[in-house]
């Protein structure tokens, strides 16, 4: 499950106008609340990791549902479950590049992504 915040106004009808304004704008801010589909065990007495390929999908989503564009994301994989630590995605349309910034809100695999 995630949720989605943003401040700028749903995209034109003009689907190629709104890919070549996809990187011009904020694109998405949005709040990952999946601790169980997000984090990962990388066995006993290893730290838990978040599962980068659901913050992958829920970033192309956002960019899907508010941009009206299909997005390539790319997010690093293990990365450990920690509060307050940050990481970078990668989200590309048409060759052109968006980097997102991803926070961990808590030990569970809660996380706030943003693009920049």
């Amino acid at each position: 499950m995630y949720f989605l915040r943003s401040a700028t106004p749903s995209p034109s009808p003009d689907r190629a106008g709104a890919q070549r304004r996809w990187l011009g704008r904020p694109l998405v801010g949005g709040v990952l609340l999946a601790a169980s589909l997000a984090v990962t065990a990388c066995g006993s007495g290893s730290p838990p990791t978040i599962n980068a390929d659901t913050i992958e999908q829920a970033i192309a989503n956002s960019s899907l549902a508010q941009r009206g564009v299909h997005a390539q994301v790319s997010c690093p994989s293990g990365v450990h479950q920690t509060k307050g630590l940050v990481f970078h995605c990668t989200a590309v349309v048409d060759r052109a590049s968006t980097t997102f910034v991803v926070t961990e809100l808590n030990d569970s695999g809660a996380v706030h992504y943003e693009a920049r």
